[in-house]
């Protein structure tokens, strides 16, 4: 290494130890804590984890950071965060604190920016395409927010913006290791004069001049964090786009993943035709740049661990970009903009014709009813097409439901990397573009740059060799489709098929639809980040959602859940769709009647007292003999409150702990979950009060006489709250203990429970919006099933199968004290539409037999839940009855400690077997199976299989 090196590229970094950097965080920005370095190549970067849980990046500029620089890098950074690139604020300083650091050879500056909670792309276990194109998503958009921004400072002498690049690898590259030296010289030198050549053709504008996959954060909501803004220079736009696809290269090797870069970078930022030709240089200059600068740092710096251990990566970004023709990368990052293959190329149609586009995905209509599962629908609707049009295609990208498996536990490879054409027997089929033929037994290829088309299943018409564009090289054959994929000169053909957790494109699957000229559909994987960031913005951080990486759920049949990106999940915990997903009769009862008419419920019309009737056929007792229509549960068990209220003259309502009734003022003030609600039990009004849960497995009471010492507990309770001059209106409860996991009351509570407080002149309330409506089994009724009849009984959920529906059934007398007070209304809850849809769900429930198929299903369950506790300690209990049961899992089965953590865990873990679950209790210890009442005996083998083995992997880990 020689004198004449640029001090201005070669920077040690600052001489401050952790312990120095934790002193300067707490007297410089009052962040007490241990300082962690967290590496740099040039300054020095700490993590501060404050004691009380606050933190910053504390970063101490090296010497040639100059406040001119600061004052620039800090418009960067407001710049980008302007445009919606999200990136750490900074931190003042403490007034008057001098936020100068003198070390043994220099006096340095600290910064402080907010802490991310994160992690780096860069840590994740591969760089995935998906990630690629929010990279390119982010360069272009961070360029797009720093284009017209200026600074006296913006001009920076710095080895990373790429207008030097060739000086600093000339004056560098004697760093490198011999055998390495020549090479890398020669090619940075091909690529300087392939951008000097195009330099006066490129914009020029200030860029973040970094974005890479150590530079990008991850936090938990899936939010992504552009940090380091000390490569912000004045440069080439372009070269903002070939620092963050060198990286990808290096990190992939693969040209479909630098594509995606490319294309998420193009949907910010339109890139010219001399942009596009400088791109690959400019990352040929990039990995030449990093790879001599690596080691020139360690000659300055030895101690630097950071810059020893991106040796090779950042050797391997170079190695990579060079070993591949300028021309033919050219070539494939055109297609990737959405720009033919070479300049001033038009494809010739393929087929004669544009081709009418065939949907085949999760939400096509076209596979409504179940026709997704009928064998051969995919021919079946594409001839149905053709009768319209000479050409149908089905498009790249696509997740087919045509080829989902409805078998959770056996996902199939339903996500499509090739365009598949239909169009009549014996249409010729033309080369888009000019290339060299190549035909074998297999497919007929037509490359170009690079760019191979693979056509399979068509029958050859041309000999091997060279053709011109518009030249007839094929015909479709009888009753087939054709197959058109596209490839990587250097990579052989991969499967048309991908997993639902496949790659979009790859280096041997990448999207041909430009040069077919049809669109292709999204990567879902894309839309399924994107969707997840809507859904977070939307509800706000109050608002419950599965999962902390949900699937994006777009269709539903029978108890399976299909995601947009191809795989079928066994629903094991929606009890809101009683009679299954997307039920046809259903469906149709609520779209007719939408035809006809929707309104309130003052309007006179038969559909609401067919409803009312209809559901009074389940009545207990006769009674129960008036049902008013409501909107949900919540609005159901608020107005039964206020009927008993109104029928007694009282206010106060006794409820059991651990229930969950609803969100509205009133039901949440009943409602005791800590679960829901943390502070349930501390924070009821004075017009409520709790007794104990009569839970026989974990409760107050257990064993013999427990029924009998609940109900003594209840009227203890009823009798001082009378003698207090506050006798109870009310006492409300759900029959089985849907809330704490189908926990059913031992035998006898309910009724005793009913007649104590009657006897205290208050009435019954049976919360049945969980677990009614037949899902039981042997039961229409949890009341039913407990050999009680209370006064009032709320529904809902099943009610409507997830539309909008509960109603109220109770006694006449209780409703007409109610026109004391005023009329009851509800705009939809008793609509024409909400009636369709709860006579539909009776129907189905009597003509399907599905209360049987209740009881025969979860008996079977029950037996096989029961065997897994023979082998696995860790499965306490099985509860409830029918199709609503709970699995309670605990830590020991004498202290009946709850295993809250292996709960989570497995329900997680659950995801992965395709099958959807979820917690409930107080503890969430428990695991709710409630399906839709359609489950068939095939499906609960399937959810028992998937939780033995993840309980196995669960118990391993001791959590």
């Amino acid at each position: 290494m020689t004198e004449s090196i640029s001090r201005a590229w070669l920077l040690a970094r600052p001489g401050v130890t952790e312990g120095a950097a934790g002193e300067i965080a707490e007297r410089c920005f009052g962040v007490r804590g241990h300082a962690i370095e967290v590496g740099s190549q040039q300054d020095r970067n700490f993590a501060v984890r404050g004691e009380t849980g606050d933190g910053i990046l504390l970063k101490i500029d090296n010497a040639a950071t100059d406040d001119a620089t600061r004052e620039f890098q800090a418009l960067v950074g407001g710049a980008i965060a302007a445009a919606g690139v999200a990136t750490p604020a900074a931190v003042a300083s403490l007034d008057g604190a001098d936020t100068r650091v003198v070390t043994a050879a220099e006096t340095v500056v600290a910064r402080a920016f907010q802490w991310i909670e994160g992690r780096p792309l860069a840590d994740e276990m591969r760089l995935s395409g998906f990630r690629a194109e929010q990279l390119g998503t982010l360069a272009g958009r961070a360029a797009t927010g720093l284009r017209g921004i200026e600074h006296p400072a913006a001009d920076r002498d710095i080895q990373w913006e790429l207008g030097r690049a060739n000086a600093v690898i000339e004056e560098l590259a004697g760093a490198l290791p011999e055998e390495r030296r020549a090479e890398c010289l020669a090619a940075a030198r091909r690529a300087d004069a392939a951008v000097s050549a195009l330099s006066h053709k490129l914009l020029r504008q200030v860029i973040h001049g970094d974005i890479t996959a150590d530079n990008v954060l991850c936090d938990a909501a899936g939010t992504l964090w552009v940090v380091d803004l000390g490569d912000a220079a004045m440069s080439w736009r372009v070269a903002e786009l070939a620092v963050t696809a060198a990286d990808v290269l290096g990190r992939t090797g693969s040209i479909a993943q630098v594509g995606r870069v490319v294309r998420g970078f193009c949907a910010e930022a339109e890139l010219s035709e001399p942009e596009l030709a400088a791109l690959w240089p400019l990352i040929v200059l990039r990995g030449a740049v990093l790879a001599v600068s690596g080691w020139s740092q360690l000659d300055i710096d030895p101690g630097n661990d950071y810059a020893r251990e991106r040796l090779e990566h950042e050797w391997e970004v170079f190695a990579r970009a060079a070993a591949i023709d300028p021309a033919e990368a050219e070539a494939q990052l055109r297609l990737a903009a959405g720009l033919p293959h070479r300049s001033g190329t038009q494809y010739a149609p393929l087929a004669g014709a544009s081709p009418q586009p065939l949907d085949l995905g999760v939400a096509s209509e076209l596979l409504d009813r179940g026709a997704w599962l009928e064998p051969g629908i995919e021919q079946r609707l594409a001839e149905q097409a053709l009768a319209a049009a000479p050409v149908v295609a089905a498009p790249f990208g696509q997740a087919r439901l045509s080829r989902v498996s409805p078998r959770a536990d056996a996902p199939a490879a339903a996500r499509s990397r090739a365009i598949e054409l239909w169009a009549a027997p014996g249409t010729e089929l033309v080369a888009p573009f000019a290339g060299e033929l190549d035909v074998d037994d297999e497919a007929l290829e037509l490359a170009d740059l690079g760019v191979v088309l693979r056509l399979s299943g068509a029958a050859r018409l041309a000999a091997n060799g060279r053709v011109r564009a518009g030249q007839v090289i094929a015909r479709v054959p009888a009753g087939l489709p054709v197959l058109v994929s596209r490839r990587w000169r250097d990579a052989a053909p991969d499967p048309t098929f991908a997993a639902f957790d496949g790659e979009y494109e790859t280096d041997g699957a990448l999207d041909p639809s430009l040069i077919v000229g049809v669109c292709a559909v999204a990567d879902p994987e894309l839309e399924l980040r994107g969707e997840r960031t809507r859904r977070d913005a939307a509800m706000g951080g109050a608002s419950e959602r599965y999962y902390a990486e949900p699937p994006r759920i777009e269709r539903g049949w029978g108890a399976l859940l299909i995601e947009t990106r191809g795989r079928a999940y066994l629903d094991m915990v929606n009890n809101v769709t009683a009679i299954g997903h997307s039920h046809p009769r259903l469906a149709d009862s609520v779209a007719r009647q939408l035809n006809l008419l929707n309104t309130n419920s003052r309007f006179l019309y038969g559909l609401y007292a067919d409803f009312t009737s209809r559901l009074l056929e389940h009545s207990p007792d006769p009674a129960l003999d008036v049902v008013i229509p409501v909107s949900s549960g919540s609005e159901a068990n608020d107005l039964a409150l206020r009927l008993a209220q109104v029928a007694t003259g009282r206010k106060m309502i006794v409820a059991a702990r651990e229930g969950y009734h609803g969100w509205t003022m009133a039901s949440d003030a009943v409602s005791t979950s800590a679960f829901d609600n943390p502070h349930a039990a501390d924070s009821r009004p004075d017009w409520v009060d709790i007794v104990s849960a009569p839970n026989e497995y974990r409760g107050r009471f257990r064993g013999e006489g427990a029924a009998e010492r609940y109900v003594a507990e209840l009227r203890e309770r009823l009798a001082e709250l009378a003698a207090a001059g506050r006798a109870p209106a009310a006492f409300i409860s759900e029959p089985v203990l849907g809330n704490a996991g189908g926990v059913i009351p031992p035998a006898g509570y309910l009724a005793g429970a009913y007649a104590a407080i009657r006897e205290a002149g208050g009435v019954a309330i049976a919360d049945e919006v969980q677990v009614g409506y037949g899902r039981l089994g042997s039961h229409f009724w949890g009341s039913e099933l407990a050999g009680a009849v209370p006064d009032i009984i709320t529904v809902a959920k099943a009610a409507g199968n997830a539309f909008p529906l509960g109603a109220v059934i109770t006694k006449r007398e209780i409703v007409d004290a109610l026109r004391e007070e005023g009329m009851f209304f509800s705009s939809s809850g008793g609509a024409p539409a909400s009636m369709a849809a709860g006579l539909a769900v009776l129907d189905v429930i009597r003509d399907e037999g599905l209360q049987e198929n209740a009881r025969v299903v979860g008996e079977h369950l029950i037996e096989k839940l029961r065997r897994l506790g023979e082998r696995h300690p860790m499965l306490g209990e099985v509860h409830g009855s029918g199709l609503y049961l709970g699995v309670e899992l605990v830590r020991d089965r004498a202290t009946l400690e709850p295993a809250t953590e292996a709960t989570r865990e497995v329900c997680e873990r659950l995801l992965a077997h395709g099958v959807i679950m979820q917690a409930t209790s107080e503890r969430q210890n428990v695991l709710k199976v409630k399906p839709p009442m359609t489950l068939t005996i095939a499906q609960a083998d399937v959810f028992v299989a998937a939780l033995d083995r993840v309980m196995s992997e669960v118990e391993s880990l001791n959590l």
